[in-house]
């Protein structure tokens, strides 16, 4: 009988130990599972991060394209400024422009000229002191800058 209990209890401490090695085995695999899937979640973070970086270089990238379109469509050339030139007998002036397809515009009242303005096409009479403004319009470039002169007409 004892030979008997002796049996039962070594036994028992064999199924008692193979379950305890079987839950440590069971407990060692979940974490060998968790750790891979801990592994796996970084690298998708990664590359995830590395997509998006490379996705918003590329929109700056796209960005400043669009940027220096735009500012090359902005920069037309300027028409060149007309020059104003008194003529020796002091009662003309005469408006020159180095680009021919400019349309010169003037004013005699010292306003800056405008589309509206007087068209420049031909000497202008003075009979007194004037002012005359000058700006230079050609429909491909941007409007040349304003020139303007005092002519005092010696009487």
């Amino acid at each position: 009988m004892r030979r008997m209990i002796l049996m039962l209890t070594v036994v028992a401490m064999v199924a008692v130990g193979g379950g305890l090695a079987s839950a440590q085995d069971a407990t060692m695999m979940a974490m060998q599972a968790a750790q891979q899937a801990n592994d796996m979640a970084m690298q998708a973070a990664q590359t995830a991060n590395q997509m998006a970086m490379q996705a918003a270089q590329q929109a700056t990238q796209d960005a400043m394209q669009v940027d220096s379109r735009m500012s090359m469509a902005v920069q037309l050339p300027v028409t060149p400024r007309p020059v104003i030139v008194k003529l020796k007998g002091g009662v003309s002036v005469v408006l020159y422009d180095a680009d021919p397809k400019a349309i010169v515009f003037y004013t005699t009242d010292g306003s800056l000229p405008t589309f509206q303005s007087q068209r420049y096409a031909g000497p202008i009479v003075v009979s007194a002191k004037v002012r005359v403004r000058a700006m230079a319009f050609d429909l491909a470039e941007m409007p040349s800058g304003v020139v303007s002169k005092t002519i005092r007409v010696k009487l």
